[in-house]
């Protein structure tokens, strides 16, 4: 919850949540051979939003990105840093929509659930992963442009 102090914070996890929903479900999709149809993007695209979109509002994840970025001794804002801090919320976000993702295809209690999870995890993670830097950066831009500076000592703030 702390992620979303001010609307800055919630326009930034809202386009990530949407991109990377996006990116999780396609990926799984093609690279597990499923009905790539209109229906089946839209039903996993959702269903990974939905998740991730949770996820952000229960787990400070950003800030735990950040806080081993920081442990690192990495500068804040620097390559290094976005690289590091990027890879915890990706693998939070990333088996969060592998778990559900694949529970809604295959079933929660197929008896091969766990091989389904584990045979897409890696090559949706790489994808997620290399798409998430760039769309914090495109949320940032975003809402830089569309939310409104937050007054020094706000509530908002």
């Amino acid at each position: 919850m702390l992620f979303f102090k001010n609307h800055f914070g919630m326009v930034v996890s809202l386009i990530i949540a949407l991109v990377l929903a996006l990116c999780c479900a396609t990926t799984a999709l093609i690279y597990e051979h499923l009905d790539l149809s209109v229906e089946s993007i839209i039903r996993s695209w959702g269903t990974a939003f939905l998740s991730i979109m949770l996820t952000t509002i229960i787990l400070p994840v950003k800030i735990w990105g950040d806080l081993l970025a920081g442990a690192l001794k990495l500068k804040p804002r620097s390559l290094p840093f976005g690289l590091v801090s990027n890879i915890v919320p990706t693998l939070i976000y990333n088996t969060v929509a592998a778990l559900v993702l694949v529970g809604v295809n295959v079933g929660f209690d197929a008896p091969f659930y766990w091989n389904a999870v584990a045979h897409s995890y890696i090559i949706t993670f790489v994808v997620a992963y290399v798409i998430s830097l760039g769309a914090e950066a495109l949320a940032i831009k975003v809402a830089q442009k569309s939310c409104l500076p937050v007054p020094h000592g706000s509530a908002a703030e």
